[in-house]
């Protein structure tokens, strides 16, 4: 009994050493047909492409087609003359309306230009100059402002080269003068030279000082002008220049005292500039600008005469 048991263990032992010895082929032999099924299980689907369909065009459905014919009497010709003369007749009204201005600038009625000239004068001066103390000051004399009582006009002292401001003394009424500077907007007039001339006397051998002076009055502007000791009734370089605009049976008035050359007035439509003066003929030179269509004219004005 006991070596059966032996014999068994011994049985065992090389069932036990055979299995470890092919264990691989074993595995792989009682493993393949496992694997087959796995894959045969992870086998994917075949997908099957959809049907393709056709893109035809939509067709509408026709509608109901309705023979048409014209009645007999219908008078569609007479209609299409009946328009085509109304189109003429509508072409001959804007050519009509199209028909061009005529030219004002051409013009030399006072009245087409729409300008007359009303006053072209010579400013005269408000001061005379009287005395002088060397080449620094000079004596001026107010010809504006008349003294009844001492029946003489007021004069007063100025340096040369130093602007000078006016103020009036609320009691007398009486100017006076204080130097300022040429930046002061109130600045009233300034001289700025002096010059002095000995002339001999007819039929003596005797001679006589004048003193030429360059003044300059801020107030009615235009450039400096010269006066001397000798005159009585200076006048300055400035002008008197008034115009009178007409516009239909509208006037309109413009004073151009003081103005340069070039200043721009006027207006309803037109603008008008003096470009050329001549007081020795009594003529004024003006540019008128049509605002509306740009047009520009000139004229020479005369002044009114003086009787």
């Amino acid at each position: 009994m006991i070596k059966k048991i032996f014999i068994f263990i011994a049985f065992l032992w090389f069932v036990f050493l055979g299995v470890l010895v092919f264990r691989d082929q074993i595995v792989d032999f009682l493993g393949q047909p496992k694997e087959e099924q796995k894959t045969v299980q992870h086998i994917p689907p075949t997908v099957v492409p959809p049907p393709t369909i056709e893109n035809k065009p939509i067709e509408e459905p026709k509608p109901d087609v309705i023979p048409f014919r014209p009645l007999p009497d219908a008078p569609v010709p007479i209609a299409k003359k009946e328009v085509v003369q109304k189109t003429e007749d509508i072409e001959e009204k804007k050519q009509e309306v199209a028909i061009p201005a005529p030219n004002l600038g051409t013009e030399n009625s006072e009245d087409i230009f729409g300008l007359i000239c009303t006053k072209f004068e010579r400013i005269p001066s408000r001061f005379r100059l009287i005395s002088w103390e060397g080449q620094k000051k000079v004596e001026l004399e107010d010809l504006s402002k008349f003294n009844s009582k001492t029946k003489s006009y007021p004069r007063f002292w100025l340096r040369l080269r130093l602007p000078y401001k006016e103020f009036i003394n609320p009691s007398t009424q009486e100017s006076f003068f204080r130097p300022t500077n040429l930046q002061d907007p109130n600045k009233r007039l300034i001289i700025q030279s002096l010059e002095i001339k000995k002339e001999a006397l007819n039929y003596s051998s005797r001679s006589n000082s004048i003193g030429y002076v360059i003044m300059r009055d801020f107030k009615i502007g235009g450039p400096p002008y010269q006066i001397t000791s000798e005159m009585e009734k200076p006048l300055t370089t400035a002008y008197t220049i008034q115009f009178e605009q007409s516009i239909g049976p509208q006037k309109f008035f413009h004073d151009l005292t003081g103005k340069p050359n070039g200043h721009p007035f006027g207006g309803w439509g037109f603008e008008y500039k003096i470009t050329k003066q001549n007081f020795a003929q009594n003529k004024i030179k003006v540019l008128r600008k049509d605002q509306k269509t740009g047009r520009l004219s000139s004229k020479e004005l005369e002044g009114p005469s003086s009787l």
